[in-house]
């Protein structure tokens, strides 16, 4: 390791010094950074406030919480089994951890593998709430947090075909690790990674050592947050320094061994960088999530490795394995606007004297078996969010050209192209590497894979009908408040005239005032808003109380606006309030339907 005062090289200087100035833009703000090449000294700091930490002034052995970096190490200690002939990864999770609970509905025919909890492919939806904030607690076994909350491990697609985040899943394959060597899986990863790699300052624990040496934690507002203790502490508990984990991204960097110790075989390490388990990886999809570890872009250049975020920290550890080079950034606050200024500087210094690959220049003439159209992504991370997606966030629009095929979101937005080589295979941009196929999925047939998504096909009378009646449905609550407010203001003036309209037009109106309710509850940013809506609590029961009584009360409107037929009326009122109610009956079923309604956010 070099330290800054025998740095000769001014790029260096130069990089620190804009470093720190991209940090003190943030008050209490602080990181950990490493720069290592196969052909150069290591260049490892810890830059920021001296007060910023607990004990220590900020240094290489400055801890940091390193968040979802903590699953490559999951990975690690799989591959490290696997290499002894103690585990495969093609094994099913049933054999070895019975005692586990999920719900695979297709688990006679496509058992869920260790492979599916590494590559994120089980299927499973990302962490409830309360398992989220269950990290408010001290730690317990892996075995217990395992039993907390086994409700969010339910398949929602055949294990193996798409690719969804999912914490627990690591966990899963942590605890297989305790269960085939015998011992906890902290005392594992320290015996087999930590320990020979002498990393002294790494921890799973707030203990003696990250008291000592950690930095303090803020949150996106900068505001100091105390240390959340994670349930699954495999998937996101690593407490460490940026001179340890160098040691990792050394290993990564040589493929498994560091100066004279072979720690993991090559093509364990390799294993890593690829995905394998779904029907477009194997359609030759070379780009998105391996084990524990997955790609991104940055100005032609393909980077594996993994990133980390939580209240209180985010992390980057990156590397690009054809040129031998890598970076690690360590940050005490969950500040994602610093994290991506200081990522672009590192990455841009980097990459400033590496050539960028060249590009094939052949020129596919075939047939291209894809359509231009809209297509919707069918591999949601939170399931309780997918009816956004189906609206309109996860909807995508694909054109395809004479060289190339675009791929942008439904609104106005940058664009993506990829260049065909072959009928079902596409690189993206500027890379050599395919990183869009068409294949197969067994509950969708034919859909895109791409890094990050799975799409299936949908159409544009889909896409422009549910939009239209969105926007009929805000523009018919706004109008329905305005018809109410001026019947209210007549029937006061004409002396009752209007109440058979007002009691036309007021479930309506009550029944828009419950969803807009509903909606704002539930996205506003109140303090502790994970604890208050993890336990039934005045808020929770609110919200769960106006997403039901916007139904009920939905039901009641048509009831009575039926009813009021009969009766002398102005029909434009009663029209009105039908359309809007006949709308909201509409919305009701769709949320119903995706799950949205009933909100229990304790569930």
């Amino acid at each position: 390791m070099i330290t800054l005062d025998s740095v000769l090289d001014s790029r260096y200087i130069q990089l620190q010094n804009e470093i720190k100035n991209i940090l003190n833009d943030y008050k209490g703000l602080c990181a950990g950074v490493a720069l290592i090449s196969k052909d150069q000294p290591d260049w490892i700091v810890g830059i920021g406030n001296s007060d910023s930490t607990k004990t220590q002034p900020i240094s290489a052995n400055t801890i940091f919480r390193t968040a979802s970096i903590s699953k490559m190490f999951v990975a690690l200690a799989i591959l490290k089994l696997h290499e002894r002939g103690h585990l495969k990864l093609e094994d099913r999770i049933k054999d070895i951890v019975p005692e586990v609970e999920f719900e695979n509905p297709w688990e006679d025919t496509d058992p869920i593998r260790i492979v599916h909890l590494l590559e994120h492919t089980t299927g499973w939806d990302e962490s409830h709430l309360v398992e989220r904030v269950h990290n408010q607690n001290i730690p317990i076994s892996l075995k217990k947090a395992l039993e907390f909350h086994p409700h969010s491990r339910k398949s929602r697609w055949v294990p193996g075909s798409r690719m969804s985040y999912c914490n627990s899943g690591f966990a899963v394959a942590a605890y297989i690790v305790e269960k085939t060597s015998g011992i906890p899986y902290e005392k594992f990863v320290y015996e087999n990674i930590l320990e020979p790699l002498k990393m002294d300052h790494s921890t799973f624990f707030n203990d003696s050592l990250y008291q000592q040496w950690g930095a303090e934690t803020y949150n996106w507002a900068m505001k100091k947050v105390d240390y959340k203790h994670e349930l699954y502490r495999p998937s996101g508990a690593m407490n460490s320094s940026s001179k340890d984990m160098a040691q990792i991204l050394k290993i990564l960097l040589n493929r498994g061994a560091i100066d004279s110790l072979n720690l993991f075989d090559e093509k364990s390490i390799l294993r890593m960088e690829v995905s394998q388990s779904t029907p477009g990886a194997q359609a030759g999809l070379e780009l998105g999530y391996g084990l524990g570890n997955f790609t991104t872009i940055h100005n032609g250049f393909i980077y594996h490795g993994h990133d980390g975020a939580m209240d209180g920290g985010l992390s980057q550890l990156a590397y690009l394995p054809e040129h031998g080079v890598g970076h690690l950034l360590l940050l005490n606050a969950n500040n994602a606007e610093a994290m991506q200024r200081l990522i672009k500087l590192l990455r841009d210094f980097e990459t400033e004297k590496l050539l960028v690959p060249m590009l094939q220049k052949t020129e596919y003439k075939g047939l291209k078996d894809i359509e231009d159209g809209y297509y919707l992504a069918v591999n949601p991370r939170n399931q309780n969010l997918f009816y956004q997606d189906v609206l309109f966030a996860g909807i995508e629009i694909i054109e395809v050209n004479k060289n190339s095929v675009s791929r942008s979101w439904l609104l106005p937005s940058p664009s993506t192209f990829y260049h065909p080589v072959s009928s079902y295979q596409f690189t993206l941009g500027t890379t050599n590497k395919i990183g869009l196929v068409i294949a197969s999925d067994p509950l969708l047939g034919k859909v895109l894979y791409s890094e990050n998504s799975v799409l299936m096909p949908i159409s544009s009378l889909r896409v422009f009908g549910q939009l239209s009646l969105l926007g009929l449905w805000i523009i018919m609550i706004i109008a329905g408040f305005f018809i109410f407010t001026i019947l209210t203001i007549l029937n006061v003036l004409k002396r009752g005239k209007y109440k058979m309209e007002i009691q036309i037009n007021v479930l309506s109106t009550i029944t828009s005032i419950l969803i807009i309710l509903t909606f704002f509850l539930r996205y506003h940013g109140f303090e502790n808003a994970d604890l208050l809506f993890s336990t039934p609590t005045l808020l929770s029961v609110s919200l769960v109380s106006s997403s039901i009584f916007f139904v009920v009360g939905t039901v009641f409107s048509l009831i009575v606006i039926y009813k009021s037929r009969k009766y002398k009326i102005n029909k434009i009122v009663l029209y009105l309030a039908m359309i809007l109610s006949c709308l909201h009956l509409f919305i009701s079923i769709y949320l119903v339907y995706y799950g949205f309604i009933p909100l229990i956010t304790w569930a």
